[in-house]
């Protein structure tokens, strides 16, 4: 899937954040699956995706991901916690976050859409559930609905 910017169609940028591999695997393959092309950047520590993000602020011409997909229940640093620290981020926090996670608890959806995450997904078991999630994912995030600009420098 692409974007238009500054007249130039550019392809889809995703962080995926997910300790579980098998997991991050499945929905990279999904999307591959479903014909739409996009850029998925797994990164499999949420501490490490927020320093990769911060330091990316600091590069010339830099830009940040279109979407982060971040699951909850991560070592070091939990999902939460990251949700959080992007959500209050001046540079971060207009980049959408959905959440893809095992949890159906009510206290842990309440959490993240009290800390402005912008989806949350309940993961699928079956692979085609997953091709699912994944094609609704980007012709939501990336067809439907209008983004405001952001970028390293905003």
């Amino acid at each position: 899937m692409y974007k238009m910017l500054w007249g130039i169609l550019q392809r889809m940028n995703i962080l995926h954040v997910e300790d579980n591999r098998a997991d991050s695997d499945l929905l990279k393959e999904a999307f591959e699956c479903i014909g739409i092309e996009a850029t998925v950047q797994v990164t499999h520590d949420a501490k490490q995706a927020l320093i990769g993000l911060e330091e990316n602020l600091r590069k010339e011409g830099a830009t940040s991901p279109d979407l982060i997909v971040l699951d909850l229940n991560l070592p070091k640093m939990d999902g939460r916690e990251l949700l959080k620290k992007l959500k209050e981020h001046p540079q971060l926090r207009r980049i959408p976050v959905v959440i893809l996670s095992t949890s159906n608890l009510e206290q842990d959806i309440s959490y993240c859409y009290d800390n402005h995450c912008n989806s949350y997904i309940v993961k699928p078991i079956r692979f085609e559930e997953y091709k699912r999630v994944a094609k609704n994912i980007l012709e939501y995030w990336f067809s439907t609905v209008a983004l405001p600009p952001y970028s390293a420098n905003n």
